[in-house]
């Protein structure tokens, strides 16, 4: 081996500290235990998407059929003459 190499063998690399793992464990299980805390925000949201969407489908709903044309209605159209005159024949 070269010169350069022989030195550089010499500093090798530390391993992990002896209580990473159980620090990365500890850690592991905290992010856990607060989960659903961390969801509320987003269920409450959508749960308020779901009950307002509701209401709009029934409130266009209701709108819909107060503001249906009855099937008796005749547009303008018809009440004019063919002449286009306004009075009646």
């Amino acid at each position: 081996m070269s010169d350069v190499e022989d030195r550089l063998n010499a500093y090798r690399p530390a391993g992990p500290p002896p209580d990473l793992r159980a620090r990365i464990l500890r850690a592991s299980d905290e992010s856990r235990s607060g989960g659903l805390r961390e969801w509320l925000p987003a269920l409450a949201a959508g749960a308020l998407i779901a009950l307002l969407s509701a209401l709009n489908h029934q409130l266009h709903a209701q709108l819909e059929t107060r503001l249906a044309v009855p099937d008796d209605f005749r547009p303008v159209e018809q009440w004019l003459s063919d002449d286009g005159g306004g009075g009646p024949r």
